[in-house]
């Protein structure tokens, strides 16, 4: 029987999902708000996707939310 005291603990995570995943796009979503702020993130996605991301929408959402400009959609 395993306790809680066996199992390992997971590492606690900060902000959104592995930077593994998605740090390897970051800079092209930067380009991309930079370049149409209004873009929206299912477009994104989208794009990632074709790119190879295998990640979860939500944490893409939620990346893209923080580096929307304030005003934006």
């Amino acid at each position: 029987m395993t306790t809680v005291g066996d199992r390992a603990r997971r590492p606690q995570r900060n902000g959104v999902g592995p930077r593994s995943k998605l740090g390897l796009y970051a800079a092209s979503i930067e380009r991309w708000l930079h370049e149409n702020p209004d873009l929206s993130s299912a477009e994104i996605l989208s794009r990632v996707r074709v790119a190879g991301y295998r990640g979860g929408k939500s944490a893409l959402y939620e990346f893209v939310r923080r580096l929307r400009p304030l005003g934006s959609g």
